[in-house]
C-alpha cells in the first residue's frame, strides 16, 4: 500500500513539474535568452549547445525556481521579453512598465463624476436602513419568510398574444408594476398595462422598433429602450411610440440585452456580441465608454442598486463586476459555470449577483467575499434564460427552456415553488420573465405569448 502510494505521488509530481514546465515562457531571441542566463548566473552556453537547446535550458531553471517559491517568478525576468530586449535586440534595462489604457472622451468624465455623486449618497443611505431592519431581525425574518411562503401561490391569470409571427424575447415591468414592455425577435415592441388585482394585461401599444431582432429591452418612467441583433439600440417614448433617440455608433456585432443606469433614463448600457459592453449618454445618443474583458460575447448586462457598480455576462461562460467610478473591474471574475452565462442580477440591498446559465444552473455571488459563489441553484433540467430579483429583495426567479419558474428564497437560495408554466411533451421554451412591484410575474414565451401570474 505504501509503495503504491509513494508511486502515485511520484506520477503526480512529474506530471506537475511537466505542466509548469510547458507553462514557462522564456525568450524566442537567442541574445536574450543568453543575458537572462548571465543575469541568473548560469553559463551561458554549454559544449554543444544550440539555440533551442539553451531555451530550454532556461526553461527548466524557470520552472524549478518557479516551484521553490511557491508559482511567483521575480518580475523582470524570462516572462516578458519585451522588457528584456530594446529594438536592437540588446538586453535593455530599467524599462519601466504601465498601465495601457485608452483615452476616454470628456463625457465619461462627466459621467463618472455623476455615478459617483449619484451611488455614495443612495450607498450610505441603503446602509443605515439595513442597519435599522436589522435592529429588528426577528420582525424582519418574520415578514420574508411571509413573502417567500406567499410564492407559492403564484397561479396563471391571462395569456395573452404577444407577437403574430415570432417568439418573445425579452420582457421588462415598469411605472410602479403598472406597465411591462416586451420585445419579440420580429423586431417589435409591445407595451402592456397591467392590472394585477383582476389578473389582467391589455396591450395599449405597438411599435416597430426594427426590421431585426429585438435582443433586449428595458423601461423606467415613460422611457422604453430597446437592443437589436444589428447592432443599433434605441430609445422610445412609452406614450405614443416615437423614437425619442438612436444611440450613435453601433457594436460590431449583435447586441445582447440593454439595462438604464439606476439614475433614470440618462445612461443606458448595451451588452455586445463583439466581446464588448458599452455605456451610451441618453440624451444626446453618444457612446461614453466601450469596454473590453470578456474573451467571447457579452449577453447581459445588469447596474448595482446604488449605481456605481456594473455587472457583465457572456459566452465565455465568466462574469465580472466593474467600477463605474474608476473604470476597472473589482473582485474576484465570477467563474463557475462551465457554459455560457446568459443572464444577471443584482439583489436589491446590493450584496449579491446572481447568475444563470446553459449549464442548467444559476450561482449567487456575494460581493461582500470578493464576488465569491455562496451558492449553485440545480433545479432546471434545460439551461436558464433568465434570472432576477424580486424588488422587495425576499425572493428571486430562474427561468428556464424546460418551460418552468422557479422561486427562491432569496436569504438561503432554497427552492420555495416550481411554477410549470407549460406542460407536456412540446413544452415551449420560456424566454424571459420579470417581477413587477407588486410581485406580479410577466413570463414571455417562445410560443408568442405573454403570461401573468400573481399571488
Amino acid at each position: 500500500m505504501a509503495r503504491a502510494v509513494a508511486r502515485r505521488r511520484e506520477i503526480v509530481e512529474k506530471f506537475e513539474s511537466r505542466r509548469k514546465l510547458r507553462a514557462t515562457t522564456v525568450p524566442t531571441n537567442d541574445a536574450a535568452t543568453r543575458a537572462e542566463l548571465r543575469r541568473r548566473g548560469e553559463p551561458v552556453t554549454l559544449f554543444g549547445e544550440r539555440e533551442g537547446d539553451r531555451r530550454e535550458r532556461l526553461r527548466g531553471i524557470l520552472a524549478a525556481l518557479d516551484a521553490a517559491d511557491g508559482g511567483e517568478l521575480e518580475r523582470g525576468g524570462a516572462d516578458a521579453e519585451d522588457d528584456a530586449m530594446d529594438a536592437d535586440g540588446a538586453p535593455e534595462r530599467g524599462r519601466q512598465r504601465e498601465t495601457f489604457f485608452t483615452e476616454g472622451v470628456k463625457g465619461l468624465l462627466e459621467c463618472r463624476v455623476a455615478m459617483a455623486e449619484f451611488s455614495l449618497p443612495r450607498a450610505a443611505k441603503r446602509v443605515r436602513e439595513e442597519r435599522v431592519r436589522n435592529a429588528d431581525a426577528r420582525g424582519l425574518a418574520k415578514t420574508l419568510d411571509a413573502i417567500v411562503a406567499s410564492t407559492s401561490g403564484f397561479a396563471a391569470q391571462c395569456s395573452e398574444i404577444g407577437d403574430d409571427t415570432r417568439p418573445i424575447a425579452c420582457a421588462r415591468a415598469f411605472d410602479d408594476g403598472r406597465r411591462a414592455v416586451t420585445g419579440s425577435w420580429s423586431g417589435e415592441a409591445r407595451v402592456w398595462k397591467i392590472d394585477a388585482p383582476t389578473g389582467r394585461m391589455t396591450s395599449e401599444l405597438v411599435i416597430r422598433c426594427t426590421d431585426h431582432r429585438i435582443t433586449g429591452v428595458d423601461a423606467v418612467a415613460n422611457v422604453i429602450a430597446t437592443a437589436h441583433a444589428d447592432g443599433t439600440a434605441a430609445i422610445w417614448n412609452a406614450n405614443d411610440g416615437s423614437r425619442a433617440r438612436e444611440l450613435k455608433g453601433r457594436h460590431a456585432a449583435r447586441c445582447g440585452n440593454i439595462a438604464f443606469h439606476p439614475s433614470g433614463a440618462r445612461y443606458v448600457a448595451t451588452a455586445g456580441f463583439d466581446a464588448t459592453w458599452r455605456l451610451w449618454n441618453v440624451e444626446t445618443g453618444d457612446e461614453l465608454l466601450c469596454q473590453e474583458g470578456h474573451a467571447k460575447e457579452v449577453y447581459d448586462v445588469a447596474f448595482h442598486p446604488d449605481g456605481g457598480l456594473a455587472a457583465s455576462v457572456g459566452l465565455d461562460a465568466v462574469g465580472r463586476v466593474w467600477d463605474l467610478r474608476i473604470g476597472r473591474a473589482i473582485g474576484n471574475p465570477l467563474r463557475g459555470h462551465v457554459k455560457q452565462i446568459l443572464s444577471c442580477d443584482f439583489h436589491p440591498n446590493g450584496t449579491h449577483i446572481v447568475t444563470g446559465s446553459g449549464d442548467n444552473t444559476a450561482k449567487a455571488w456575494d460581493l461582500r467575499r470578493a464576488n465569491e459563489c455562496v451558492y449553485t441553484m440545480a433545479n432546471h433540467e434545460n439551461l436558464i434564460s433568465q434570472v432576477r430579483y424580486a424588488p422587495n429583495g425576499a425572493f428571486l426567479l430562474s427561468a428556464s427552456y424546460d418551460g418552468t419558474v422557479n422561486a427562491y428564497d432569496a436569504r438561503d437560495f432554497s427552492l420555495n415553488k416550481k411554477i410549470v408554466v407549460c406542460t407536456g411533451s412540446g413544452a415551449t421554451k420560456i424566454t424571459c420573465c420579470d417581477v413587477a412591484a407588486d410581485d406580479a410575474l410577466i413570463i414571455g414565451c417562445f410560443d408568442r405569448t405573454v403570461k401573468l401570474y400573481t399571488k
